[in-house]
């Protein structure tokens, strides 16, 4: 008699009450992915399928071939932590669900053995609870890795979108653009600068360019050699590029670095470079 196919069997079957069992122990918390007051039906029914695929996962630890636990701990994991980061759930939440799932599985193996004592040994027991134990401690470690991976990678697709966004290229008229830099410029920005700037142009059909340096409160030596590199690669690409706003500090950082800006066009704002090529700003005063 195969005790450990017997216990699986016997997960499986109470597989439902389990899964009931777990959900009464979620807390009213207010702003909580589980909280029990503010689950919809559609999330209910959610937590339900995964909770249902939680018991079979453990369950399988029980078999003789172990590669079935391994695959369904994988999937598992990737599933879970997929639906907790689309759902804005905190990590410290699934962890305590996941010791909720363990507390009402381990209550479930023991009310097998008190139904079975006549064929449960010690022995049986023990290996057991170190079972469970280590199947929810690797269902934990490989769903927090999944969570993280998944969390860093959100994090920078929005810092991306974050560093695209601070660096418009702004059509002002026909093939004359501008690139208005505000805020620090860190190395992520300055790539992002470097890399999308080039194609926006382009893109614009923009054939002289106004990079106004007048809102970056600090140039240093990574920023001045980015926005070198970047008017060099204008210049490759047929697009002229005229500075507007450099300071004194900003001019001097680059004279000690050996950056030759000479062969640009400068001026001390934006409106004169613009005035430069043709454009003319019109500011109207607000009428009391």
């Amino acid at each position: 008699m195969n005790k450990d196919q017997l216990l699986h069997d016997y997960i499986i079957t109470h597989s439902a009450e389990l899964t009931e069992k777990w959900l009464k122990l979620r807390r009213k918390l207010r702003g909580r992915f589980y909280s029990a007051d503010q689950l919809s039906e559609e999330m209910k029914r959610l937590l339900i399928e995964q909770h249902t695929f939680t018991n079979t996962v453990i369950a399988s630890a029980f078999l003789e071939d172990p590669a079935v636990f391994q695959h369904n701990k994988e999937k598992w994991a990737a599933q879970v932590a997929k639906s907790r980061v689309e759902q804005d759930a905190e990590v410290h939440e699934v962890v305590e669900a996941i010791g909720n799932s363990r507390t009402v599985f381990w209550e479930a193996v023991t009310r097998f053995m008190d139904e079975h004592q006549d064929i449960v040994t010690n022995e049986d027991a023990r290996r057991w609870n170190h079972l469970v134990n280590s199947s929810f401690d690797q269902l934990m470690t490989d769903f927090t890795e999944q969570f993280q991976t998944l969390m860093i990678a959100r994090l920078s697709s929005q810092q991306e979108l974050i560093s695209e966004l601070s660096c418009p290229v702004i059509l002002i008229a026909d093939t004359i653009g501008t690139l208005p830099l505000i805020g620090s410029i860190d190395t992520r920005r300055a790539r992002v600068i470097l890399e999308t700037v080039p194609e926006n142009c382009v893109a614009k059909r923009i054939t002289n360019l106004v990079i106004d340096l007048s809102g970056v409160p600090i140039v240093d030596t990574m920023v001045a050699q980015q926005l070198y590199m970047l008017s060099k690669t204008l210049f490759l690409l047929g697009i002229r590029t005229v500075f507007s706003g450099i300071r004194p500090d900003v001019a001097q950082t680059s004279i000690q670095l050996g950056l030759d800006f000479s062969e640009y066009q400068t001026y001390g704002s934006l409106e004169q470079a613009l005035a430069s090529m043709g454009v003319t700003c019109v500011i109207e005063e607000a009428k009391a």
